[in-house]
């Protein structure tokens, strides 16, 4: 094989690529539940044969990382407590926004009855007097559309905080995701390779039976099986640790076959992206951060506008029916208050202006940090499929390296330390190459979700009424 094939072949096996070697490929469903990607490998298994790793192709059958079904993240996003909490926080913003649209003017009712006392000539006497008023406050057209413009603001951003909340919650899923699989699979491998030990030990054991072993041999064998016993017990205690941290928050996602690697329930990965002036400002429109930025502007803008319009005071219009003396006078009329405004109107709106000066410098300063984090994700995301694939080279020529000296170890060439040591080397490298291709395979679905991708909308919700 040479280099170029080998380097097609690593692509294919890392998880984040459609294997190469498969005759077709797995498509995601528009349902979003996937078929089998022909020629997802499964979790390494013990080989019958004693060698020098886990398997005799081991770099081949590291464990495929796979993302949640679709369906199954929208039965999480239904049961998250956070995001029916920013539901419930859209639902008071909606109503709020539904009262300042309609607006705070409501007609007032005042009744007054009195006894008049005259105790001169002609007039003398007792007198009963009444008199009803009905007035209501004017809300100016400039007014009720500032407060409309406020009021279509904040309810816009109350659903950017639900979207931000939603993408804030898928983000910590799928890491937590990815951490429970290479948590598994790293005790998958480590305790493969601890039992592939153990028959090697048996066969150690029997040439030293048969004299064409050394009992140091025996002894370094002996030792090198406790230490991987060691990893082993460790590295299923980091699995159980993970697996219970996610019984604990997502029990569905705990459950769910895909967790250990099942390519039947999960949609394909995909390559990490190139990195290209489109993709990144498809990044910025999907950025959640500057989505709720964005709408800090258009709430400060409308506050501004609102007192702006209030420096205009609002009249209060009324009528009015009374009787005095005792219902020989009777009075109708009209009422209109006008207030005068004052200075404290003109500071409001000097203080809404600094604001939206405020959010505007705000949105600038997220912007350059958005695109900041952009390119180095889309940066750190090639990184890691670069080096998945260059290790998941290291860990097929390790391997092979290691079956020599294994081979040579058995000829009488070399001595069993070396042996060890060239085993020892290979499993570090495949744990090396695990690593690297989980860490390329969570940068490709965090990068996919940042441009909107991955994230599955709820079912729809019930009419308010």
């Amino acid at each position: 094989m040479n280099s170029l094939q080998g380097l097609v072949l690593a692509a294919a096996c890392l998880g984040v690529w459609p294997c190469a070697t498969a005759s077709a490929t797995g498509a995601v469903e528009a349902t979003g539940t996937p078929s089998a990607p022909q020629g997802a490998s499964s979790p390494a298994a013990p080989s019958a044969a004693p060698s020098a790793a886990p398997g005799p192709s081991a770099w081949q059958q590291l464990a495929q990382p796979t993302l949640p079904r679709a369906g199954l993240l929208r039965a999480l996003l239904a049961q998250a407590p956070s995001l029916a909490e920013a539901r419930a926080l859209r639902d008071a913003a909606d109503a709020r926004a539904d009262a300042l649209r309609i607006g705070p003017q409501e007609f007032t009712a005042q009744a007054q009855v009195q006894q008049r006392r005259v105790d001169e000539a002609p007039d003398n006497g007792r007198y009963t007097e009444w008199q009803l008023q009905l007035n209501r406050p004017l809300r100016l057209p400039s007014q009720a559309q500032a407060d409309r413009q406020l009021a279509e603001a904040n309810s816009a951003q109350a659903r950017q905080l639900l979207s931000g909340s939603r993408r804030e919650w898928l983000d910590q899923l799928l890491r937590a995701w990815f951490d429970a699989q290479l948590a598994g699979a790293d005790a998958r491998l480590a305790r493969a390779s601890a039992q592939a030990l153990d028959r090697q030990a048996g066969m150690v054991q029997r040439r030293q039976q048969l004299g064409d072993a050394s009992r140091l041999e025996l002894d370094l064998v002996a030792a090198e099986q406790a230490r991987a016993d060691a990893a082993a017990l460790l590295a299923e205690g980091r699995a159980a640790s993970q697996r219970a941290a996610l019984q604990a928050r997502w029990p569905l996602l705990a459950a769910d076959p895909a967790l250990q690697g099942d390519p039947a329930s999960a949609a394909m990965l995909r390559e990490v992206p190139e990195d290209s002036e489109a993709l990144r400002e498809r990044m910025l429109d999907h950025s959640a951060v500057l989505a709720q930025a964005r709408g800090a502007v258009r709430q400060a803008e409308a506050q501004a506008e609102q007192a702006r319009a209030a420096r205009t005071p609002q009249p209060t219009v009324g009528a009015y029916l009374g009787s005095d003396r005792g219902g020989r006078e009777r009075i109708v009329g009209l009422q209109v208050q006008i207030p005068i405004g004052g200075a404290a109107r003109a500071a409001g709106e000097r203080a809404a202006l600094a604001d939206l000066e405020a959010a505007r410098w705000r949105l600038q300063e997220q912007g350059m940090r958005v695109r900041e984090q952009t390119r180095s994700l889309l940066a750190q995301g090639q990184a890691q499929a670069g080096a998945a694939q260059a290790l998941m080279l290291a860990a097929q020529r390790q391997q092979a390296a290691a079956e020599r000296t294994q081979r040579a170890w058995e000829l009488g060439e070399v001595g069993a330390s070396e042996w060890l040591l060239a085993r020892r080397n290979a499993l570090d490298v495949q744990m090396q190459a695990l690593q690297a291709r989980f860490d390329a395979a969570r940068a490709s679905a965090l990068l996919r979700l940042h441009e909107g991708l991955l994230d599955p909308q709820p079912a729809p919700e019930p009419a308010r009424p």
